[in-house]
């Protein structure tokens, strides 16, 4: 014991090895390293390969090639799309992979990260920002600044920040505001079949010893594999993996599993889908649904030349159809359900809209009368906890929403009430 106490862990060698070296290290360049501060055994490729287990920094790049995740996120670009309350009070909310670009070492134990980080606003100041907690979820405070430059280049709702990592290490990152209208829809779409395609093949090898990838792990294999560094970045990780991918989350929202019977359905998905941005995607009233039908269930997918067989498949086209049933507002709600506290099961799509539908009545009472009674705004106060939805900002939309009206516009932007999507 006194002996293997004169020399650090193997896992303490591995860290410092690879958060070292800006290039990712091989196995036996690894023992090399680590045979400088202490001496091997006959097991030390094992204990170099459990030492690796052990950090969340240390990614797979390539079979026994590994590199540190803060030096792989160098130059990686990622797409967040701003929300109303984010813009107006300065944050972003985090998910998982934005978690690990920002606090690369966060996930290690999750424990706050106190580290403060600088900002780069294109065309704008340079802020220092730091790890917060906003409605319970994790989140990035950029302050008033951040909000005042958004106000200042005119961005609203649904327009994307695209961040680019400067240096992680040091951690210095770029924003750039990307409006809507300017989005590349058909090279955005590559890169989210591309991301979603890269997940299931990492989740499905893992199958073997881990029935669930974390997504925080999922995310670090992605970085590692270098999805984030096209000038033009993928959309949400957990909206593209359920629009365009086989995965599924768990029951607890905590990984990813690959879901073998909505495999063929999400291939299906995809190639049905209209090329415009899923998250902006509007029916298109002049398709032919009856040839959509007719492609997706041909005679040659029939089951052992069954001919009742297509009453199995035309069960997963329905299935099919209710999957796609969503919209922003309802993804930001599932977003924000993923990474709050709490315990209760997720509302579904049409559940969500009718809370929404119920909050916007009292609200709008409230407009007519000047007041609501207790009981009433007590209930206000728990819809928008429930729904993740900021009051001030829900407000401000009723107003504008009904400014519209008078103004005789016809509201039929991006920015749609619930009935219109």
């Amino acid at each position: 014991m006194a002996k293997s106490g004169r020399y650090p862990s193997y896992t303490t060698c591995v860290a410092r090895a690879l958060s070292a070296s800006t290039e990712p290290l091989s196995i036996d360049a690894l023992l090399l390293t680590v045979s400088r501060e202490r001496p091997l055994g006959k097991g030390a490729r094992h204990e170099i390969y459990r030492a690796i287990r052990k950090l969340y920094q240390a990614v797979p790049v390539a079979p026994s090639q590994f590199g540190w995740l803060s030096h792989l996120l160098q130059h990686s670009t990622f797409r967040h799309q701003l929300s109303a309350e984010e813009a107006r009070r300065g944050y972003l909310l985090l998910d998982e992979l934005e978690h690990a670009v920002f606090f690369p070492q966060f996930f290690q134990d999750q424990r706050a990260d106190v580290r403060r980080i600088t900002v780069e606003l294109m065309g704008g100041p340079v802020l220092a920002a730091e790890l917060a907690v906003e409605r319970k979820i994790w989140s990035l405070r950029l302050g008033v600044e951040f909000a005042e430059w958004i106000d200042e280049l005119g961005g609203q709702s649904h327009d994307d920040i695209l961040i680019l990592v400067q240096n992680a290490v040091e951690g210095r990152y770029m924003m750039r505001l990307q409006p809507r209208e300017s989005r590349d829809e058909t090279a955005i779409r590559e890169q989210n079949i591309r991301l979603a395609r890269a997940a299931e093949e990492l989740v499905a090898s893992s199958r073997r010893t881990d029935k669930v990838m974390p997504v925080w792990e999922l995310a670090a294999l992605l970085i590692g594999r270098n999805l984030y560094r096209s000038p033009i970045p993928p959309d949400d990780l957990h909206m593209v993996l359920h629009q365009y991918s086989a995965l599924r989350l768990s029951e607890d929202g905590s990984g990813y599993v690959l879901d073998s019977r909505g495999a063929t359905k999400k291939k299906k998905m995809v190639a049905l889908r209209n090329p415009t941005s899923p998250n902006r995607r509007a029916s298109d009233p002049s398709g032919d649904t009856l040839a959509d039908f007719d492609t997706a269930f041909s005679a040659s997918e029939l089951k052992d030349n069954d001919p009742a067989a297509w009453l199995e498949d035309g069960k997963r086209y329905f299935d099919m159809e209710s999957e796609e049933d969503t919209c922003p507002d309802y993804e930001s709600y599932l977003a924000a359900h993923r990474m709050s506290e709490g315990t209760e099961e997720a509302l579904s799509h049409s559940d969500y809209h009718l809370l929404e539908a119920e909050l916007e009545m009292l609200l709008g009472l409230e407009q007519e009368f000047g007041y609501l009674l207790p009981e009433q705004s007590q209930r206000v106060d728990d819809l928008a906890e429930r729904l993740f939805i900021d009051l001030e900002s829900f407000r401000s939309e009723i107003e504008d929403y009904e400014d519209d009206e008078d103004d005789g516009l016809d509201g039929s932007d991006d920015g749609a009430w619930f009935w219109k999507n």
